[in-house]
């Protein structure tokens, strides 16, 4: 204790932190906060572990065409934890941007846009911006089928706006029009360095104006008495955070992210859609008739984004402008309105089927899987693995035989061998070119 003492004293001496870090606990809350009050602090450690998966990632990540496919894949296949680690930060946009939409949502039913907290209401707003700018720019890195679509499609409504829409798209894909090395470049330093800077900043003012503000007040009631924040909202708040972070983890857990193959622009076939927690957007656009794409791509987003950013000087204390229920209403249809639109892109989603044979994901796995489902293991084993003896065992296989020779082979195994009891095979070009490509892997 004596010990505890010194250092604190020293620490005073020397430092305001003391100080800052009692008057935060000390900090007055109407006496009847209530439990939404919490998504402020589970959003804020969702953004720490956020951070801290990406880090990890970047370590082995490597921001090029030719190899960012392949580091995502080594990330999850060689790395301890690694499929773990990029499932918590591919899952982890969707709980940030979720937590945030009813953070922001919790703050329009209370008025919390009202005097004195103008400044806080558009700090907000700003770090939401960034919030999907994150999620924009991270959904192409691991340069996948999906990802490079979804930015594809992404880019085009980025380059909608008059005037600036050519700019907009000459500097994401650094002026060759498709995207290509410069766009994924481009992409990570926006990802990794421009928007953590901003956002980090607009975090440490909004936190500060919190401070200086303080919470807004419940619904309904009186705000007196008030209570502090140590122990009773500090417990709510890491019981919400607690429960929200298992949530996550176990999500992450049963839900590794779906390899859909490396970025291939000349593929055909492939329905580009963005990342789920985008649905909302693109079904407005997917809604609209021919012509009609600028209203949803730069109109519609530009006047709600200008109309919530004007709200705190329009919808001043008093105001009829937007009275208690006309507000509750507002935000209970806006929720389910979101709602609504996302479940409509799932299930739009889900009733995309792929074509017959078709090869969904990574070639490799995909060509993996088809070499048990075939029974080739009935007569090959590779390497220790178990199988069968009646075929040469493919270990290294692809040091032994000449590369054009795979597929004429597997094809048609007598015009190599007239006596070999290989049958023919008989699935599909796309389903023989993945099993050349997994054999190609044993070296």
């Amino acid at each position: 204790m004596k010990l505890w003492k010194a250092v604190l004293t020293w620490t005073k001496t020397r430092s305001d932190a003391p100080d800052k870090v009692q008057a935060f606990l000390e900090k007055r809350l109407p006496r009847n906060v209530s439990w939404l009050h919490t998504l402020g602090a589970l959003l804020l450690f969702y953004i720490i572990l956020q951070t801290l998966t990406g880090i990890l990632m970047g370590l082995y990540y490597s921001p090029s065409p030719d190899q960012a496919h392949e580091s995502i894949r080594y990330i999850d296949t060689q790395l301890r934890f690694g499929s773990f680690v990029h499932s918590l930060h591919h899952h982890g946009a969707a709980f940030i941007l979720i937590t945030a939409f009813f953070h922001l949502m919790r703050s329009f039913f209370l008025a919390a846009y009202r005097a004195p907290r103008e400044l806080l209401w558009l700090s907000g707003l700003g770090l939401f911006l960034l919030l999907t700018l994150f999620a924009f720019t991270g959904q192409l890195l691991p340069f996948d089928q999906h990802g490079y679509w979804a930015t594809e499609v992404g880019i085009r409504i980025a380059s909608a706006p008059p005037v600036l829409g050519p700019y907009i798209h000459e500097f994401l894909t650094g002026g060759y029009g498709d995207i290509g090395a410069t766009t994924i470049s481009r992409f990570m330093i926006l990802h990794v360095a421009v928007l953590p800077l901003l956002f980090f900043g607009l975090t440490a003012l909004h936190l500060s104006l919190l401070q200086k503000v303080g919470s807004a007040g419940p619904l309904q009631g009186s705000p007196e008495p008030y209570h502090p924040f140590f122990p009773k909202q500090l417990l709510k708040d890491l019981l919400v955070t607690t429960l929200g972070v298992l949530l996550l983890f176990l999500v992450a857990w049963i839900f590794p992210p779906i390899d859909s193959g490396p970025a291939d622009p000349g593929a055909s076939g492939f329905v580009p859609r963005p990342e789920w927690y985008f649905f909302a957007h693109y079904e407005i656009l997917r809604m609209l008739p021919s012509g009609w794409q600028l209203l949803g791509t730069f109109i519609l987003p530009t006047a709600a984004g200008a109309a919530l950013a004007l709200l705190p000087f329009l919808d001043r204390k008093g105001s009829k402008l937007l009275p208690g229920k006309l507000r509750v209403t507002l935000g209970i249809l806006t929720i389910l309105g979101v709602t609504g639109l996302t479940t409509t892109g799932l299930i739009e989603e889900s009733r995309e089927k792929p074509q017959k044979n078709a090869i969904i994901g990574d070639p490799v796995t995909a060509g993996k899987k088809l070499f048990h489902t075939k029974r080739c293991t009935k007569c090959h084993s590779i390497g220790t693995e178990k199988g069968g003896d009646k075929g040469p065992n493919l270990a290294r296989v692809a040091r032994r035989i000449r590369s054009d020779y795979f597929k004429p082979w597997i094809r048609k195994p007598q015009s190599f061998k007239a006596d070999t009891e290989m049958p023919n095979f008989d699935g599909s070009e796309e389903e023989l070119d993945a099993i050349v490509r997994y054999l190609k892997t044993l070296k």
